[in-house]
C-alpha cells in the first residue's frame, strides 16, 4: 500500500544526506544551509523549509553527526553554526553509497 508517509521517509533520508553534504564542504548556519540546498535543487524551496531544517539539524546533533557553536553574525547578533563530525562524515559516505545503489536500481528497472 502506497501512502504519503513512505514518501516522507525517503525525503527525510535524502534531506539528511543533503544537509551533511553541505556541512562537509564548510561549516554553515541554518539560512546558509537552506540557500545552498535550494541552489543545488535549482531554486526549489519546497523540498526544504526552515520548519523542516531546524528539527532535522537538532536530530543530527542528537545523533552526534553534527555539532553546533555560536559565532558573531554580520548584524551583531550571534548565529548558530553547524559542523559535521567524524561520525557524520562516515555516515555521509554510507548514505551516498546507499543513494548511488538506489539510483542504479531505478535506472535499471524503473526509468526507461
Amino acid at each position: 500500500m502506497v501512502n504519503a508517509q513512505n514518501g516522507a521517509q525517503v525525503l527525510k533520508g535524502l534531506l539528511d544526506t543533503l544537509v551533511l553534504q553541505v556541512l562537509d564542504t564548510k561549516d554553515n548556519y541554518g539560512f546558509g544551509i537552506l540557500q545552498n540546498i535550494s541552489s543545488q535543487l535549482d531554486g526549489d524551496n519546497m523540498v526544504l523549509r526552515e520548519a523542516t531544517l531546524y528539527p532535522l539539524l537538532h536530530r543530527l546533533e542528537t545523533k552526534g553527526l553534527v555539532e553546533s557553536y555560536w559565532k558573531p553574525g554580520q548584524r551583531g547578533t550571534d548565529r548558530k553554526y553547524y559542523k559535521i563530525t567524524k561520525d557524520g562524515k562516515n555516515y555521509l559516505k554510507y548514505r551516498i553509497s546507499d543513494w548511488k545503489n538506489v539510483s542504479n536500481i531505478l535506472k535499471k528497472h524503473l526509468i526507461t
